[in-house]
């Protein structure tokens, strides 16, 4: 019995594995950064509502359509290529999962955040937003916009979130539209087998160029609205630089996964540059 319920949990763990350190880390983090108000038990329900209604959007998306077949290329040790559960019984447990994670955003009170998930995975999935690279990206920039929200909503124990949190939030799904292609370099080949159309395999040499110029005008443009430490923004400008350069450098698949990390990190410390954004203060200083 024991074993049986830890194999399950193994199961749910792996559909959300990849996600942890894009997702769950960096919302979390971002959430504690905007939030106003702090405790044990609070932190302890973001992360909880983050891993759930995450675990909803990977089941979901690994579930559907031709995402088992992709997966055993690209991704092989996700539960359903690695035979730890069947296409059916995923399909099930995700039907299973948006009663439990709606309720659990009732309690935690971030409603409208965890019913905006659930659509936009509905129109990820079935409504064909992840088959082209301009609705992906799109998709992406707002699962961002909506996990940040709900989170640092119940981070701050608040409904209503004030300007500096929105803007911060605002401009995370900015950078997320105009640089979430960074993950898909590592999986171009895969996706070529496969007859994906990503931004990476539509236009392979200008995808790359973007990258260095991308993460350095977001690095500095950071600089100048943030007010976070002076040793935070050097190294978010330094690493974006580095980061950027990999990417139009380097160009294995083995050297992209480590470039994808690289960006994992920038992105992480560009969320705690936007955490200390102050649009009064700018608002004040252009009148």
């Amino acid at each position: 019995m024991l074993r049986t319920t830890w194999d399950f949990l193994v199961t749910l763990q792996l559909f959300n594995q990849s996600d942890m350190k894009t997702i769950v880390f960096p919302v979390t983090v971002f959430s504690q950064a905007l939030a106003s108000h702090h405790s044990v038990i609070r932190f302890l329900l973001v992360v909880f509502w983050i891993w759930m209604h995450l675990l909803y959007f990977t089941v979901t998306n690994q579930s559907f359509g031709t995402s088992p077949e992709e997966d055993a290329v690209n991704k092989p040790s996700r539960p359903i290529p690695a035979k730890r559960i069947s296409v059916d019984s995923a399909v099930t447990l995700g039907w299973m999962l948006a009663p439990v994670d709606l309720a659990l955003s009732l309690y935690a009170g971030a409603v409208p955040s965890g019913m905006a998930i659930c659509v936009l995975t509905s129109i990820y999935c079935s409504g064909g937003g992840h088959s082209h690279w301009l609705s992906k990206n799109g998709c992406c920039a707002g699962f961002y916009a909506l996990f940040e929200y709900g989170a640092t909503q119940i981070a701050d124990s608040s409904e209503k979130l004030n300007r500096n949190q929105l803007g911060a939030i605002i401009g995370s799904a900015l950078i997320i539209f105009t640089t979430i292609h960074a993950q898909d370099f590592r999986d171009d080949e895969g996706d070529a087998l496969l007859g994906r159309r990503t931004f990476t395999l539509s236009f392979p040499v200008f995808s790359r160029i973007t990258m260095p110029i991308l993460l350095s005008v977001w690095s500095i443009a950071l600089c100048l609205l943030s007010e976070a430490n002076q040793f935070v923004l050097l190294v978010l400008v330094a690493l974006g630089a580095v980061t950027g350069i990999r990417f139009l450098t380097l160009k294995s698949a083995k050297d992209d996964r480590l470039s994808y990390l690289y960006y994992n990190i920038w992105l992480s410390m560009a969320h705690v540059a936007f955490s200390s954004l102050n649009l009064d203060g700018i608002a004040v200083y252009f009148q």
